[in-house]
């Protein structure tokens, strides 16, 4: 009696061990494409053609994604997703940007004040010029033509130079700006010039320049409610990277890291 029981309860095991392998092997093979799926898709081929697709080739744009799908499954049954470091870059990318995004505290205005009191450098607003110019260029005589405007323009500002790509007038500019648009020298010679007086010759990348400054701003500390949103972003930013910085660290104490012996010198530079 308790053999046939035996005998009956072992084919209702191997019975269901075949249907859940069976069923395994089917969901393995089956592709469900769903409405969101596809409506993204459409946006997107909308949004780049300009147009929506008509039926021909939206039955193109769900045939591309049911290829892509079957060729990712094949590839992971391949197993060729190992040691690819393109793939292992990705998924790494992926889990980051989940993690970070994954944070839903709400930023206090405690938080957004202290942090704005901490980072003070980082929104301090430069001095800044509000400037025109007269510019000669260094393959039409340049400098010597200077010279000449120089001595003429203490009889009348109507004078004319070349035309200057980046223009006549300027606002705002600090002296990083200066430099980076016209040259070491032009920015540094600028702490030199007298306001609302025109200046000697000077010199940059692209010739000479008789320099006007009209008005001089100095380096200053927005207040938090000037600047609010950006400090608010920048704040984000450091949570962000701070929780995805706890993450990783809890992560790696559940890892055992060994490193070749030929790589430990270099490591451990």
């Amino acid at each position: 009696m308790f053999r046939k029981i035996f005998i009956f309860l072992l084919i209702g095991a191997v019975i269901l061990g075949l249907d859940l392998i069976y069923s395994t092997l089917k969901d393995e093979k089956l592709i469900f494409i769903s409405e969101e799926e596809v409506y993204s898709l459409m946006n997107s081929w909308a949004l780049q053609v300009g147009r929506n697709p008509n039926p021909k080739e939206a039955k193109a744009v769900i045939d591309n994604l049911i290829e892509e799908e079957i060729l990712y499954r094949e590839a992971l049954r391949l197993g060729l997703d190992a040691n690819d470091q393109i793939i292992k870059r990705r998924l790494a990318q992926k889990l980051m940007f989940l993690k970070q995004e994954s944070r839903g505290e709400k930023i206090t205005d405690e938080e957004l004040q202290e942090f704005y009191v901490q980072n003070k450098e980082k929104y301090l607003i430069p001095k800044q010029y509000d400037f025109t110019h007269i510019f000669f260029a260094k393959d039409n005589d340049g400098a010597q033509r200077a010279k000449i405007a120089f001595n003429e323009i203490k009889k009348s500002e109507n004078l004319k130079g070349d035309v200057f790509f980046l223009g006549k007038n300027f606002t705002n500019k600090s002296a990083m700006e200066l430099r980076k648009d016209f040259g070491r020298d032009f920015s540094m010679t600028f702490e030199t010039i007298e306001q609302n007086i025109w200046s000697k010759p000077m010199t940059s990348t692209y010739g000479s320049h008789l320099i006007k400054i009209i008005s001089i701003k100095d380096e200053r500390l927005p207040e938090l409610e000037e600047i609010k949103p950006r400090v608010m972003v920048d704040l984000n930013l450091q949570k962000k990277d701070s929780a995805l910085s706890e993450y990783i660290q809890e992560l790696k104490e559940n890892y055992e890291v060994v490193i070749s012996r030929s790589m430990q010198e270099t490591y451990n530079e």
